[in-house]
């Protein structure tokens, strides 16, 4: 979550020429040629999907937030389409007033009643995701949040810039790919090193600066029933 240290984001185009001037020894993007480029691209994305799945980040952290436009049941939302995987509880307005609905699974339907607040998430990432809501009619207007995870959107374009929030990691990890398909001795070392700067994100994610609501344990209280030390 804390991410003091890291070094500044990057475009793919940036990403490329630290590529080419480890691999090439020629930091310039103009004399990648176009299968190479290609090619070095996958691998940037390969290497994203490892670090976006390894770990709930605090750099995919969304809040997807809408109104109702009609009075209704049991609604059904259509979820942003790079939802992967809610980050907690939705926060739904019932008759003015705010709830955090629990979250279920469909298949558990039979074990609660029609009026408990839950909710249901539906569908999958080729079809899209639908945030299902029961016990209460909301009415037009209604508020939703929606804190959920997202997946890290591809890179394409050259000025692309990743979701990473090292982009050394990207860079060591692409090299340790190409390197693995040539069957270059050196690959096992690179690949340690991106390794290296993997572990050290996951370490740094779990690093709060004093003074903040992360930096010690929490009671019982405040674990299960939101109690505020020195609010409540």
């Amino acid at each position: 979550m804390w991410r003091g240290g890291y070094m500044a984001l990057s475009t793919v185009d940036s990403l490329q020429g630290s590529v080419a001037a480890i691999v090439d020894q020629d930091e310039s993007t103009a004399n990648i040629s176009t299968a190479d480029y290609s090619l070095r691209l996958k691998y940037l994305n390969m290497a994203q999907t490892e670090w976006a799945e390894l770990y709930d980040w605090q750099a995919l952290y969304k809040e997807y937030n809408m109104n109702i436009s009609t009075s209704t049941g049991n609604a059904s939302v259509l979820l942003p389409t790079d939802f992967r995987k809610p980050a907690s509880a939705p926060k739904i307005m019932v008759d003015t007033t705010g709830y955090e609905f629990l979250i279920t699974r469909p298949q558990e339907a039979g074990q609660y009643l029609d009026t408990d607040r839950r909710v249901t998430f539906l569908g999958n990432y080729q079809d899209s995701y639908i945030l299902r809501i029961y016990g209460a009619t909301l009415a037009s207007g209604a508020s939703i949040q929606v804190p959920y995870y997202a997946s890290a959107q591809s890179l394409v374009s050259p000025i692309n810039v990743s979701m990473c929030p090292n982009p050394d990691y990207l860079v060591k990890r692409t090299i340790a790919y190409l390197w693995e398909a040539r069957e270059d001795p050196r690959f096992p070392g690179m690949k340690n090193e991106a390794e290296t700067i993997l572990r050290n994100m996951l370490e740094q994610e779990n690093v709060f600066p004093e003074g903040s609501a992360f930096d010690r344990v929490k009671t019982s209280d405040e674990s299960r029933y939101g109690f505020r030390i020195g609010k409540d």
